[in-house]
């Protein structure tokens, strides 16, 4: 062992006890084995990724991938190029003091008349999701809710259902995460979340509908696309099933071709499924009006050689066509000609006639 070590196998450390029970459950093995290492050497001293390196505990290759999880857990924090331990014992002793002076400043709890419903509140969550054991933490966290960020008692109980769900009841870190979150986004009556929380689970339903249509697993960029229809196209269920039946006719269907579809309805103001297929059909009817008309434009119908542009023998000699009606008119003048030739043969029988009366032979 190296000689600078060779003193910590008989010497003591001291671990804050706010570590083992607010952060420990949430590191990594490697987290926590780095984490305690610079408990024993670094204290109040600087420290960087070639001090962890000379520890030879974890992989070279993960040092920088440990230190950022430690970073991201606020256990440590970056003083300039390197790091130092943060101090746990003065940020609890902080938290303490700030919601203390909330709980001064606030007043009555909003969505409770007195103390005996928040006793009532606190009491439920222990029972309810702690079997009655809830750690000193929790409820530190049901104040800090209740007084420094003004939740309503049902909002403050909700977040502890979501805990449960997600199943992060007893990781202090990620249940202090979503009440912060909520608070940044002004989550803090029971209708502003219920409006959030159902927006979350229309998310959950989509990535899962469209997941099972397409049958592949979606990646982080397709989740993301899918989450943008519910923020900025208004989009339900009902429409995004329909874009896929719209759209099924393409061999290589993607997700930028239902978006382009939802993005289309959204324009024109078309928020369901019903309004949708009225639309289609309409496009349907236009599509076949316009074909027809096509259609009739560049038809066979017979032309004349006149019509059609095209110059004839008759025409280039300045003739005019005969038209069908002139036919019947040739054959009476060939009529008139019979008779006349009749009249003819007819006036020559007279003279002979008259010259047989005089003996002329």
């Amino acid at each position: 062992m190296n000689e600078d070590y060779s003193e910590l196998v008989i010497s003591q450390s001291l671990l804050d006890d706010i570590f083992v029970v607010r952060y420990l459950q949430d590191l990594s093995k490697e987290a926590v084995i780095v984490y305690l290492w610079l408990n024993m050497t670094a204290g109040d001293k600087e420290f960087d990724d070639e001090t962890v390196k000379t520890y030879r505990v974890i992989p070279e290759s993960k040092v920088k991938e440990v230190l950022t999880e430690l970073l991201g857990a606020k256990l440590i924090k970056a003083a300039k190029d390197k790091f130092v331990l943060e101090d746990l014992k003065r940020r609890e002793v902080e938290e303490y003091v700030n919601v203390c002076k909330a709980k001064g400043e606030a007043g009555d709890i909003p969505g409770m008349s007195n103390s005996e419903e928040y006793n009532t509140l606190s009491a439920s969550i222990s029972k309810t999701f702690y079997k009655g054991m809830m750690d000193y933490n929790y409820y530190r966290l049901i104040d800090k809710c209740l007084y420094e960020y003004r939740f309503e008692g049902t909002v403050c109980y909700k977040l502890f259902e979501e805990g449960y769900q997600k199943g992060i009841l007893r990781k202090y870190n990620a249940m202090a995460g979503i009440a912060s979150h909520w608070y940044e986004k002004g989550y803090t009556t029971a209708e502003s979340l219920e409006k959030y929380l159902e927006k979350n689970s229309l998310k959950e339903r989509l990535v899962k509908l469209c997941s099972k249509t397409m049958r592949k697993h979606l990646t982080d960029l397709d989740i993301n696309r899918i989450h943008g229809w519910v923020d900025n196209l208004n989009t339900n269920e009902e429409l995004v099933a329909y874009a896929f039946r719209v759209n099924e006719f393409r061999n290589n269907l993607t997700l930028m071709h239902i978006e382009t579809t939802l993005k289309k309805w959204f324009d024109l103001g078309i928020d369901t499924a019903d309004k949708a297929a009225k639309l289609d059909e309409e496009e349907h009817k236009e599509n076949a009006r316009r074909s027809a008309h096509r259609k009739s434009r560049s038809g066979t119908k017979w032309r004349t050689g006149a019509e059609a542009g095209i110059e004839t023998a008759d025409s280039a000699s300045g003739k005019t066509p005969e038209s069908t009606e002139e036919k019947p008119e040739k054959k009476e003048s060939k009529a008139s000609a019979e008779d006349k030739d009749e009249s003819k043969k007819g006036g020559d029988s007279v003279l002979d006639d008259i010259l047989d009366m005089f003996g002329d032979s």
